[in-house]
């Protein structure tokens, strides 16, 4: 964790973390699903307001979180497109109402500090991985009947908190996997 209670981690870290998850649900004969979020243009979709409030939550407060405001809030852009060397159009200058910049060093941190009460919905039945903006979360049980309750409340819980945040999951892309684990009698 950082000072203003971030847990970052690196890829391998995640990746670690999430088989590590697995493999030790599996070796305790536990019975286990992994459910597999992708958000639809996750960086594009943060609220500025929701983004402002969790700074402050943190931490960040007076100064820095005005000049944060202001960074966030007081941008503007335009779009380009190029048909041909002759051919270039241009949109008019429209005010960023959302999302943070992709590009920059702090887009990320902004989008983490952003997904990172997720968890709190559901550490208690689940073992959720963040990194940027994949979210992995495990679901373990021995008892077939609270497992899928577990699973039907993960999934309650998730959904509420994306919608509460204005992200939005994509759901062609959204991956729900039950991990079996199949020794043969006969080893």
């Amino acid at each position: 964790m950082n000072s203003i209670g971030l847990k970052i981690i690196t890829t391998d870290k995640a990746i670690y973390h999430l088989t590590n998850n697995i493999l030790k649900a599996l070796d305790d004969n536990q019975l286990v699903c992994g459910i597999f979020c992708d958000l639809t243009k996750a960086f594009d979709c943060v609220n500025h307001d929701i983004l402002l409030a969790k700074l402050d939550f943190y931490g960040i407060t007076g100064h820095a979180h005005k000049l944060l405001n202001s960074y966030l809030k007081n941008r503007y852009q335009i779009v380009i497109t190029r048909k041909n060397r002759s051919s270039t159009y241009y949109s008019e200058w429209d005010k960023v109402k959302r999302g943070v910049p992709q590009g920059s060093v702090l887009g990320p941190l902004f989008f983490l500090t952003y997904i990172n009460d997720l968890p709190n919905t559901i550490n208690h039945i689940s073992l959720p991985t963040l990194f940027a903006d994949d979210t992995n979360i495990i679901c373990t049980q021995s008892n077939h009947n609270k497992f899928k309750e577990e699973i039907e409340t993960i999934l309650q819980h998730t959904s509420k908190w994306f919608i509460a945040n204005s992200l939005t999951l994509n759901l062609k892309k959204q991956i729900l996997f039950n991990f079996l684990l199949n020794i043969p009698k006969n080893l």
